[in-house]
């Protein structure tokens, strides 16, 4: 028996040291030298990757095989994270569709045009690499996704430069919305000056008869025109997304999660500055665009809408539930410019048909309209300064902000607390004393060698940013991993960097838990590094792409980290000289 077991042994360290080979586009030969942990994990990758091609197991599976390595586009990248705020797994069904002044010149990173959202919900777009992007002359396409029983995306884009841009966007199915929320959509015309031929309106159909209903209303001869100025013409799609305000997931659904920051005076007056919902009475969303998928933005003459409310809502400036006749504050939110404005607020009225209590209203531009009772807040402060062992830690501690005078946790929050690393807090009511806590527990791994109460901070004053210290002394350093990933040529060569993949990004989750997290990313240049993400004696799912994200195709599942070291040793020489 225990030779049996040596000898099966024998056997996977063999296939541990074997060294693979395959062809290139060009006809160049290369080969891979595993070693230590991750040799089985690149092992199953390529396994993995050329499964397709020969639908069997994988001794040798790299002979005879063409790989073609493509750098994906780096500049001018967007990715749109999309989700679904009730919890339905997304749509698989998508129509993905590019419109937009330069929407011939968007492509995928790797240079092509088969736009797709991948299995995690996300897609990624860009400029050509023949594009030029600058302030002086923006690049402007629109991304659209749509699919059945969904509100479409219509998601506009402005590059003015190479950064990556990064967007996390709901979508909403209308037949099984999160219960507080309901959508509805219809459709009209306008003239080639964008003037609205007949009456356009909308009214949510809730999933039950006695549930709250929103109506947006455009008059016959409202002008509709872009931000720009120009006319939206031809077919129309008018959309709107009504919360209601019926339980504490409320806030959840609306834009800002209830923080309005730096909301801009009404008519050119003072302006309120970063506010928080006391109290909220709804919102609602207006979303107008052609069959070109030009937005519309304002509105001329004003449009009519009204929200059945909730009569339980509480009035914050009288102290009691509301009634017909109050006033209720009004805020708009443009989603595309991040910016938040007062508006002229809407009455309480008492629907003669219904007796239910409505909010009314007018929508001079197509935008994200809130109601509700708030307070100044905060924008900043206090802050607090990390001392600790810790240098170069890529994880995040847990820490609590508790107020002083009453002794309540105000917030939970990871943060990250390497030497002299700066927490800031903002959004905080005024004249309020705030102290840190920091735990030995991380958003990696859970709880480390002391798990609880590391250190409490002195008080800090909100709204004041001067530093107060904590001293983190205590926290012991963690374990780290070595990660790296070298090329090696053959005598008389030596190893060209220009000729390398641009980047090989790996992520990690949990085993079966499909949450995925950042690893490392190697780079021709950069192709070492530590972490404190992973735990040896733990095991974990992998992946790994070569085109930024956009797809990952090398998977290794339940793969157990047994070493506190993962090197991936490549002999190449095609990409030596």
């Amino acid at each position: 028996m225990n030779d049996q077991k040596n000898a099966t042994t024998q056997r996977t360290l063999n296939e541990r040291k074997r060294v693979w080979r395959a062809r290139s586009q060009h006809g160049l030969r290369h080969s891979f030298t595993h070693s230590t942990s991750v040799a089985a994990l690149f092992h199953s990758f390529v396994c993995l990757l050329v499964f397709v091609v020969f639908a069997g197991s994988c001794h040798n599976p790299l002979d005879g095989l063409t790989i073609g390595l493509k750098d994906p586009i780096q500049e001018g990248v967007v990715e749109c994270r999309f989700y679904d705020p009730a919890g339905n797994p997304l749509p698989t069904d998508n129509l993905v569709k590019i419109a937009g002044a330069d929407a011939p010149k968007v492509v995928t990173t790797l240079n092509t045009t088969k736009f797709k959202i991948n299995s995690d919900g996300n897609l990624l777009v860009a400029a050509s690499p023949t594009a030029s992007l600058s302030p002086q002359d923006p690049f402007k396409f629109t991304v659209v996704v749509e699919a059945p029983d969904y509100l479409a995306v219509v998601q506009p884009v402005v590059l003015t430069n190479g950064s990556r841009q990064t967007r996390t966007i709901r979508r909403i199915n209308m037949l099984k919305p999160p219960r507080t929320l309901n959508a509805a959509r219809t459709t009209g015309s306008a003239s080639s000056d964008g003037t609205v031929a007949a009456n356009l309106s909308v009214t949510t159909a809730p999933q039950t008869n006695d549930a709250d209903r929103a109506t947006v209303t455009l008059q016959p001869g409202t002008k509709l025109a872009d931000r720009d100025g120009s006319a939206v013409d031809g077919a129309l799609t008018l959309a709107i997304i009504h919360t209601n305000a019926r339980n504490d997931e409320a806030t959840s659904y609306i834009p800002g999660g209830g923080v309005l920051t730096a909301v801009a005076g009404r008519d050119g007056g003072p302006a309120p500055g970063t506010m928080r919902l006391l109290s909220v009475a709804g919102s609602v969303t207006i979303q107008l665009y052609n069959e070109r998928y030009a937005l519309a933005r304002s509105l001329s003459p004003a449009a009519q809408w009204t929200m059945d409310l909730n009569p339980l809502a509480y009035n914050v400036s009288e102290g009691r539930s509301i009634r017909a006749g109050d006033p209720i504050p009004l805020y708009s939110y443009d989603e595309f410019t991040n910016r938040w404005q007062e508006e002229k607020p809407g009455v309480v009225r008492q629907n003669a048909q219904t007796g239910r209590l409505q909010y009314q209203a007018e929508a001079a531009n197509a935008a994200a309209y809130v109601v509700g009772w708030t307070e100044s807040i905060c924008d900043a402060g206090p802050i607090f300064k990390v001392s600790s062992k810790l240098s170069g830690v890529d994880v995040n501690y847990l820490c609590k902000l508790i107020d002083v005078a009453t002794g309540k946790q105000v917030a939970s929050f990871y943060a990250n607390v390497n030497n002299g690393s700066l927490i800031r807090i903002g959004n905080q009511s005024k004249n309020k004393k705030l102290k840190l806590q920091v735990y030995d527990e991380t958003d990696a791994w859970g709880k480390g060698a002391k798990g609880g109460l590391i250190a409490e901070s002195g008080p800090g004053l909100t709204c004041d940013q001067t530093p107060v210290a904590i001293n983190l002394a205590p926290l012991p350093v963690p374990p780290v991993m070595k990660l790296e990933f070298s090329f090696s040529c053959p005598g008389g060569t030596t190893l060209d960097e220009s000729s390398l993949p641009a980047q090989i990004k790996t992520q990690y989750s949990e085993v079966g838990q499909e949450k995925w997290h950042d690893l490392i990313t190697a780079t021709r240049t950069y192709r070492k590094a530590a972490s404190y993400k992973l735990k040896v004696g733990r095991s974990y799912d992998f992946r790994a792409s070569t085109d930024g994200g956009a797809t990952w195709p090398l998977h290794q599942n339940n793969y157990l980290v047994d070493k506190p070291e993962w090197t991936l040793k490549i002999r190449a020489e095609m990409y030596c000289k």
